[in-house]
């Protein structure tokens, strides 16, 4: 930093104000007494330290003053590493897991992966890492017992179908991630989720998007759950593709209040249609820069929760030791001026359920009727499983956990004050959580009481009848018609 001040000294101090001459000046002082310390510590102090360890807790004592999570140093090679990251690099196996039940199974493999050379296919379940079994254990904890250096090796017992249990070694390797997947739902859905935001982003998706478009996608969706961001330009990029040139996608302002506009520099790749962006309390960023333009400019609708809010932007600083320092340096706001720096961005429409914010999304883009069967330890859509909670039944009378239930038949849920609000279908009906009548659409109607249990809460099957849904008790197995 201190070399950084030097340049802008050395060049630009006759068109300083003394204020700002002073204050630099300050700075040199101040970094001219922690040097001279950290001198006499290094030189003299009985304990000898490590002079590495000494700058980087000095560096640490700095940046926690600061307190700002998003300014972090990285020492040298930690920067790669970080690139790697943002970019889909990693060491591994090459296997993409998702949970089912107590076990991951595997639902994606990597071409020319080390799990695709070593026989792993879709569909198997992995119940043992290198002998320990994993039941229960999160899928965060058994990806990094799957990652690992270069060339170790890891085995897995593996269970698939109408085979016995078998284990597979499988030495780990550097793979590709690409960060961006699509694929096209019920023939006339475009769908690309992208992971993160890497230097080869907006050309995979971009390169993704004329797919599905010559595929006949006749609207998108685009599903930034769990994004965390990256680089910015690939956000630009993406909102080029979709907005079109000279558009403005975001606005930054600096610690003395000036703002700057960054505007798309690409010309649109396909026609405008019909679009639903994905979006929960873990998109960030870069994530949320592209979904707040495409709110701003009316291109599409944000489904899910809230995003994270981190509203601010940082800058990537290359230091002579070969380390860097990422800084915060500005926030940022929409193109229409919306801050959303500890707030994020609202979604057009709420879906808190994981399990049903995509299905949601389609049902926004193409509307169907929808069966809901609850029965058998089983829940579909359609005839498509779910994993959401399943009834209860109480005195022989059955009950529905009510956000799911309400989310899979197209409503949206939210808890106020005094109780749950239910909208949708040019409805609103007011559910008190402490007895007494429900309101639908201001008229006082009559429902048994609510009930919670664990982290649910569960409304009376017979009162769906309100909202003109047709139910149906066979057997074990309820069905709810809207």
């Amino acid at each position: 930093m201190l070399k950084r001040l030097l340049v802008i000294l050395s060049f630009g101090s006759l068109l300083w104000t003394m204020p700002a001459y002073a204050q630099e000046d300050e700075a040199i002082n101040s970094a001219a007494t922690l040097g001279e310390v950290f001198g006499y510590i290094s030189q003299f102090h009985l304990a000898k330290p490590d002079t590495t360890e000494l700058a980087n807790a000095s560096i640490k004592g700095m940046l926690d003053q600061l307190k700002d999570p998003y300014t972090v140093y990285f020492s040298p090679g930690e920067l790669d590493h970080f690139s790697d990251e943002l970019n889909g690099d990693f060491e591994g196996i090459g296997a993409e897991l998702e949970m089912q039940g107590t076990y991951p199974k595997v639902v994606r493999l990597l071409e020319q992966s080390p799990a695709q050379q070593a026989g792993l296919q879709t569909g198997d379940i992995i119940q043992q890492v290198d002998g320990q079994d994993i039941a229960g254990q999160s899928l965060s904890d058994i990806v990094s017992m799957l990652r690992g250096t270069k060339g170790t090796t890891v085995t897995l017992t593996v269970k698939r179908a109408a085979q016995e249990d078998f284990q597979v070694s499988i030495t780990r390797n550097t793979v590709h991630m690409p960060t961006v997947f699509s694929e096209l739902i019920n023939n006339k859905i475009g769908y690309i989720a992208i992971d993160s935001f890497g230097m080869d982003t907006g050309m995979e998706f971009g390169n993704a998007l004329i797919e599905l478009t010559e595929k006949n996608a006749e609207s998108l969706i685009i599903d930034l759950r769990n994004n965390g961001g990256g680089y910015v330009d690939s956000a630009a990029e993406i909102a080029a593709y979709l907005l079109g040139k000279d558009e403005t996608i975001f606005i930054t302002e600096d610690r003395n209040k000036r703002k700057d506009s960054y505007s798309t520099e690409y010309e649109g790749v396909v026609r405008k249609m019909p679009l639903v962006v994905l979006i929960n309390g873990e998109t960030a960023s870069a994530s949320e820069i592209l979904a707040g333009a495409l709110q701003d400019y009316g291109m599409a609708t944000l489904l899910g929760t809230n995003s994270y809010g981190k509203g601010t932007v940082q800058d990537i600083i290359p230091l002579g030791n070969g380390g860097a320092l990422k800084m915060t340096t500005a926030e940022y706001l929409t193109p229409k001026g919306r801050r959303i720096n500890g707030t994020g961005l609202r979604p057009d429409r709420t879906v808190v359920t994981p399990a049903l914010q995509l299905h949601g999304a389609i049902q926004l883009l193409q509307p169907e009727k929808i069966t809901l069967r609850y029965g058998n330890d089983r829940v579909s859509i359609n005839d498509k499983p779910f994993t959401i909670p399943g009834p209860q039944r109480i005195n022989g009378e059955y009950f529905v956990p009510l956000r799911p239930t309400m989310e899979a038949l197209g409503y949206q849920v939210h808890w106020e004050n005094n109780g749950i609000v239910v909208t949708g279908s040019n409805l609103t009906w007011q559910l008190p959580t402490n007895g007494g009548k429900s309101m639908l659409n201001g008229q006082p109607k009559s429902t048994q009481p609510l009930f919670k249990k664990d982290t649910s809460t569960y409304l009376s099957l017979k009162d769906l009848s309100l909202l003109e849904c047709q139910v149906q008790v066979q057997g074990d197995e309820i069905v709810i018609n809207n």
